[in-house]
């Protein structure tokens, strides 16, 4: 006999809805678990495979009218910040025209003058946009640090740093002028010789420095240094030094020299050699009781400059002078000493950092300097004693300033020279694309 079992209705039913649900419960499984593979892939692509978007930088230029500081800083930079990634994004300059963009080349250099002999010296390609070396420019200097300059200390040889009068002090140098002279240059020779400061530590110094980009003044009365230094109301216009130090990196490759002139002089130290030494007076030829040894002015620069260019001159071998246009004071023979000199030639090269110290110091009366240079490889100026037609030296300069002729002038004010009541305003052009010699830390 055989059995029949047949489901009810209602089990029937149940049984349906119960597949139902599980058929659902596996889709909402299946499609969840497609999602979360689906987010889980994304996020890897997004976060961890795609490479980050360039990050777009806004330079922001300072003040045209900034004071030179005493090395260049680096550009300050606002930007966006980036989500944090393993890979750097580069810096992009975007040119909103069809010309290309000059990008900054970063050179690094070895600099050995450190103690440790290890410091990496990053410096800015000229072909740049260098606004933080500045604008300003003429005169002494300023006492504000901003920008690529070398730091002026001031001296006056008249006192001791108590401000007790020296030997120098005591002697009336319009009443003894030769004995005033002797002291006076026997004691600047000896820090001609070594170039330090400790020869002149027993010295008043003036508490302001000053940062210099240019060594450009007219000639003018002895007080615009001390006015300059911000110690007029302590130190009479005559008997001092002033020495502007610092590091500066050469913008050619070749053999170059300085060329210049002052009142009553200006000397240059390059890399640990004196290869200039100019105008009325030159301390390094002092001679114990020979005052005319240090003159190379009037007759005495006749003859000083004859046994230079016959080469009788060890100590400046290598030198000429040239009657450079728009000097006619200074290029007077009779008088004055006979235009400007052109020192030592001395190989460089380009991005090397040198240590570089100029001093300019006037005895009495009037002072001025002037100071330039020669790229004798690249762009020779001078030519059998003169200045090839239509050259122009190189002004030496730090940063982007050129000197003004009418700002200096105006700047001089009651300090300026004058002739028959009228400014003297001799004034010698420059290349007005002169290279740069960047200082540096």
């Amino acid at each position: 006999m055989a059995l029949h079992i047949q489901m009810s209705e209602e089990a029937e039913r149940e049984y349906k809805r119960a597949k139902m649900r599980g058929m659902l419960s596996s889709f909402g499984a299946a499609t969840a678990l497609s999602l979360a593979f689906g987010l889980t892939l994304t996020f890897t692509v997004i976060y961890f495979a795609t490479e980050q978007p360039a990050e777009f930088l806004a330079y922001v230029p300072p003040a045209e009218n900034a004071a030179p500081r005493p090395v260049p800083t680096t550009p300050k930079l606002q930007s966006k910040a980036a989500t944090p990634s393993n890979t750097v994004a580069p810096s992009v300059i975007v040119s909103t025209g069809a010309a290309p963009v000059a990008m900054a080349q970063i050179d690094f250099e070895m600099d050995d003058s450190t103690d440790d002999g290890l410091s990496i010296d990053i410096g800015i390609g000229m072909d740049a946009g260098l606004g933080e070396l500045g604008e300003e420019g003429g005169g002494m200097g300023s006492s504000q640090p901003a920008g690529s300059a070398l730091e002026g200390s001031f001296y006056d040889l008249k006192q001791t740093k108590s401000g007790s009068p020296t030997k120098i002090g005591k002697i009336d140098p319009s009443k003894q002028g030769r004995l005033f002279e002797e002291e006076l240059y026997a004691t600047v020779s000896a820090f001609y010789k070594s170039w330090s400061a400790n020869a002149l530590n027993r010295f008043y110094k003036a508490p302001t420095k000053l940062y210099a980009s240019t060594f450009y003044v007219p000639r003018a009365r002895s007080v615009l240094a001390p006015r300059a230094f911000q110690c007029a109301d302590k130190v009479k216009p005559n008997a001092w030094v002033a020495v502007y130090r610092g590091k500066v990196k050469s913008p050619v490759t070749g053999k170059i020299r300085f060329i210049g002139t002052a009142d009553n002089f200006i000397g240059v130290r390059f890399g640990g050699r004196v290869v200039l030494e100019a105008g009325y007076r030159l301390p390094g030829r002092w001679k114990k009781d020979d005052i005319n040894a240090v003159r190379v002015s009037g007759g005495d620069g006749v003859a000083y400059r004859k046994r230079v260019k016959d080469g009788e001159d060890r100590d400046h071998k290598g030198y000429e002078f040239i009657k450079y246009p728009g000097f006619n004071m200074w290029n007077d023979e009779k008088q004055h000493q006979g235009g400007l000199a052109a020192g030592i030639p001395i190989p460089v090269k380009e991005g090397t950092v040198y240590p570089i110290e100029v001093s300019v110091m006037d005895d009495a009366g009037f002072m001025g300097y002037v100071l330039m240079w020669e790229d004798m490889t690249g762009n020779p100026v001078i030519k059998n004693g003169k200045l090839a037609a239509g050259k122009k030296a190189y002004l030496f300069r730090t940063n982007f300033s050129l000197p003004s002729k009418d700002e200096l002038f105006g700047m001089l004010g009651d300090a300026a020279e004058k002739k028959d009541g009228k400014p003297v305003m001799d004034w010698g052009e420059f290349d007005q694309d002169s290279p740069i010699w960047v200082a540096v830390p």
